[in-house]
């Protein structure tokens, strides 16, 4: 048995949706070692998707700075940002 493909376009929500779908059947202890292995891998991808798309979200929430001319916020490129 393959594992399954992971759509290219999915969302976050519905991929976290899929990887708590796949940790209940994981829980439930009803499948045979074969199948559980290849849940296992799929919600192991599964996984890295979701933490790669919320990694995106955290960099470009990062990118948000405070503007001190006026006390308002701006929005920079993330390379531009300079450690202080």
């Amino acid at each position: 048995m393959a594992v399954k493909k992971i759509p290219k376009n999915i969302k976050f929500e519905e991929a976290l949706s899929e990887l708590e779908e796949q940790v209940r059947l994981l829980e439930s202890g009803e499948l045979p070692l074969e199948q559980s292995l290849e849940v296992f891998k799929y919600g192991v991808e599964l996984s890295k998707l979701c933490a790669g798309k919320l990694e995106t979200v955290k960099q470009e929430v990062e990118k948000i700075v405070v503007d001190s001319s006026d006390d308002g916020y701006r929005l920079e490129a993330f390379q531009d940002l300079e450690v202080k």
